[in-house]
Parts: structure tokens; C-alpha cells; sequence
């Protein structure tokens, strides 16, 4: 993307917020794994969204004064011992250049910048931490200017967070940010497909995680978040990510794993027989899903809710489970007990975009939020059936979910995903072929 993309975003940042305020946000440190061993750095998406900077320990200040807003920002100092373990970090002046900031320094001058920025300043418009560095700078220089109450110095009052704000502006995707969910998504559509192929009795779930994780690596991304390799029994665990199991012939393999490209997420699950086959009764479970995944899709349109895209494959669901005698109540008894969460006891779906569970709003003012065009986010229905009473064993620890990554348009709902097989047969002939 480019530097302008972050500039405009920045510019409407600037808008919402009111007069005589300070904007601040950090980007996180590293953190440590063991004793002296990194995570790999992750930048805070709301950081990335308006700078496009991957950097940790950073800090951008935007100051709105009399309509007019200035932009700010400090950032780590080279220096050549770290060149020398950890690669180059661009200078001050670059960062400027690059990210058409007003101003760029050194982390080291915020300490004694900020108190100019805090004078006569009403609110304070945060995104960091409670036990950040930028926290506890901005605590200090507040309680100092307290103190001087008497001089007729003004100071923030108001501190309001910007996460409303940010989330507003995520909502809604740029086609840049399509463009690398895009990405993100075939991607993720590739590794699913080589572990179709790969997948067969006797060989472990780490196996099958093995073979997303080179596809992901072959094409310059990373997991989106921990996948989910689960086998038989396993699979009726809703984030079960121990994946050292053992693939039995006869049983299912469920497979919630997806990639991030350029800090976009995309989020797949697939559910598969291990030995290449669906049996009758896996089958009968695997159709239900898949019409009540359809029947949703179908509701991703401009004007409806996420709400009313769970309600139908909830609806169709329950619907299913009552024919074949897993609920014994009519539909509507069904819908209002939720007779349905025995088997599917989550939403269907959730926002995507530089999270994987991108944190925008569900509701507004109590109401739950219309879908427009640009809006992107999962839809996911499952079932899960462990052991319960009433329910032949044939059906036990079947666990099956269907996910797919939709993008809401001006006409129909575009499936990103819509290149990785679902269908039974479809799935059936892929895993026949190994390449």
C-alpha cells in the first residue's frame, strides 16, 4: 500500500476528533518467547492501519489545534550495534519521507516534547497500554501541569479512547485492502488444497500442519492465527490446536487454518474424511452444514445484518437436526429453547480484515449493524456431535464446520474463498490425486 493510503486515513482521523486534542499511539514492544529469545514482531493493527510502519516501540502524536492538525512521530534511534544483529532501522528523516509525517524524531525527545503538546490541550485521544512507556510519560507530565493550575495552564481532562473511531474507519475495506486479503485468501485456498492431497490414514496432524505452513512460507505469509489440525474426536473442539494426533482411517479431518498477507488475514475451514471417502453418515451431517453455510452466503447482501446471516443458518440447522431426529420438537419450539446449541453453539461469522476477528462494531446504538458494500467477514456454520444421549454412535465425534471468507457488494456476495472445493465429490477427487 501505499504511503498516501495512511496519510488519508490519517486526514480522517483528524476529522473525527475534536477540537484542541492530542491524538497518541504506540506501537507495542517485542515480547519475550524465553530468556533472551523474541516472538516474531507483530505490529498493532491499529498502528499499521495508519502508518503502514512495522516497527515496535513508536509512537505517533497528532496535535489538533484551532481546526488545523500536525503530525508527529518518534521512533527507535539506529544505532550500530543493532545494524549488526538485527538488520538497519530507518533514520528519522526517512520515516518522515516515507510516512509524510510533519515532524519525525528519536524516541528520546518525546519525554520532553509531549508537556508542550499537553498544555491547553482538552482530551486526549489514546491507543496504548497501561503499562506502555508513552503511558506513563503522559501520567507525568499531566500531574506536573496540575500543579501549576495556578499559572492558568490548561491541561487534558477528557481521555477518550480511539478504538471507536479506528474500528468505524476498518469496517469498511479500500481495494488495496481487498487486494491483500485477496492475496491472503488464495493463498490459503493453495495450502488447503496440498493438504487435500496429502492428507491419509496413520500420519499425524502435525504432518498436515506441516504442509499449510510450507505453502504459507512459499508465498511470503504467516499463519493468520494458530490452525486448527483436528482429527476425529478432536474436531468437536471449537480451537483445539494441539495437533499431535494420530489420522484414523474412517475418521474426519477438520482444518481452520489461513493466511496473513502484507498484515491481512484470511480465515478457511475445511472438514475432510481422512481415507479420501465420506461415509453415509458423515455425509448426512456434512450436507446439513453445507446447505445452511449456502443459505447464509445467500444473506450477505446490502441491508441485512450479521444477525440475520447467523438466524438462517441457525434456522436451516435446526431445521435439518429435527428430519433426522436429533431435535425432537417442531421449529419454532426449536429456535426460541436454542435446542440447536447442543450441536452449534457459535456465531456464524465474524469481521476479517488486519485481524482475523478484525474488532469493529456488531451494533450501533443497540441496533445491529447493516452490511454495506466493502464490509468483509466470515461465515462459518458448524455442527459438533460428541456423545450425546439419544443420538446413534455412528454419529459420535463427527465434528464438521464450513468457513468461507465473503466480501459484501452492490449486487451479489462475492465468496474470496470460492476456489477451494466444498462440495463432496469435489472434495473426494482432490484427495484421490497426489501430486
Amino acid at each position: 500500500m501505499t504511503e498516501l493510503i495512511y496519510k488519508k486515513r490519517r486526514d480522517l482521523l483528524s476529522k473525527a476528533i475534536k477540537d484542541n486534542s492530542v491524538v497518541i499511539l504506540q506501537s507495542p514492544e517485542e515480547k519475550i518467547r524465553n530468556n533472551d529469545v523474541y516472538y516474531t514482531y507483530r505490529q498493532c493493527s491499529n498502528f499499521y492501519y495508519l502508518t503502514g510502519y512495522n516497527e515496535p516501540l513508536s509512537i505517533l502524536l497528532l496535535k489538533k489545534q484551532q481546526g488545523k492538525t500536525k503530525t508527529f512521530f518518534y521512533s527507535t534511534k539506529p544505532n550500530k550495534q543493532a545494524t549488526i544483529w538485527t538488520g538497519n532501522i530507518d533514520s528519522a528523516e526517512k520515516i518522515k519521507k516515507n510516512l509524510q509525517i510533519d515532524k519525525c524524531q528519536y524516541l528520546e525527545k518525546f519525554d520532553n516534547d509531549i508537556a508542550r503538546f499537553l498544555e491547553n490541550s482538552k482530551n486526549i485521544y489514546y491507543l496504548y497500554s497501561d503499562q506502555s512507556n508513552a503511558k506513563k510519560i503522559i501520567d507525568k507530565h499531566i500531574n506536573l501541569l496540575e500543579k501549576k493550575y495556578r499559572t492558568g495552564i490548561g491541561y487534558p481532562t477528557n481521555f477518550i479512547s480511539l478504538k471507536n473511531i479506528l474500528h468505524s474507519m476498518r469496517i469498511i475495506k479500500s481495494k488495496k485492502e481487498l487486494s491483500a486479503i485477496r492475496n491472503a485468501c488464495s493463498i490459503s485456498v493453495n495450502a488447503h488444497k496440498r493438504l487435500m492431497r496429502k492428507c491419509k490414514p496413520n500420519i499425524n496432524e502435525y504432518e498436515m500442519h506441516a504442509e499449510l505452513m510450507h505453502e504459507f512460507i512459499k508465498s511470503n505469509a504467516t499463519e493468520a492465527y494458530p490452525s486448527i489440525v483436528a482429527s476425529g474426536k478432536n474436531a468437536c473442539i471449537l480451537h483445539y490446536t494441539n495437533n499431535k494426533s494420530t489420522l484414523k482411517n474412517g475418521d474426519l479431518l477438520l482444518v481452520d487454518a489461513a493466511a496473513e498477507y502484507d498484515n491481512y488475514a484470511s480465515d478457511i475451514t475445511r472438514t475432510i474424511p481422512i481415507n479420501g471417502k465420506f461415509s453415509k453418515y458423515q455425509k448426512i451431517i456434512y450436507n446439513i452444514v453445507l446447505k445452511a453455510q449456502k443459505n447464509a452466503i445467500k444473506k450477505c447482501i446490502v441491508g441485512n445484518t450479521l444477525y440475520e446471516v447467523h438466524n438462517e443458518a441457525v434456522k436451516t440447522i435446526t431445521k435439518e437436526l429435527i428430519k433426522i431426529g436429533f431435535i425432537k420438537t417442531t421449529l419454532s419450539k426449536a429456535l426460541k429453547s436454542q435446542e440447536y446449541k447442543k450441536f452449534y453453539m457459535h456465531n456464524t461469522g465474524h469481521w476479517l480484515g488486519l485481524d482475523v476477528h478484525d474488532p469493529c462494531e456488531y451494533k450501533e446504538n443497540g441496533k445491529f449493524v447493516k452490511l454495506k458494500q466493502g464490509m468483509v467477514f466470515t461465515v462459518e456454520p458448524g455442527i459438533y456431535i460428541r456423545k450425546p444421549k439419544g443420538i446413534s454412535s455412528k454419529f459420535h465425534n463427527i465434528g464438521i464446520r464450513i468457513e468461507d471468507d465473503v466480501l459484501v457488494t452492490n449486487k451479489e456476495p462475492e465468496v474470496l474463498t470460492i476456489k477451494l472445493p466444498k462440495e463432496i465429490k469435489d472434495i473426494e477427487n482432490i484427495m484421490s490425486k497426489d501430486d
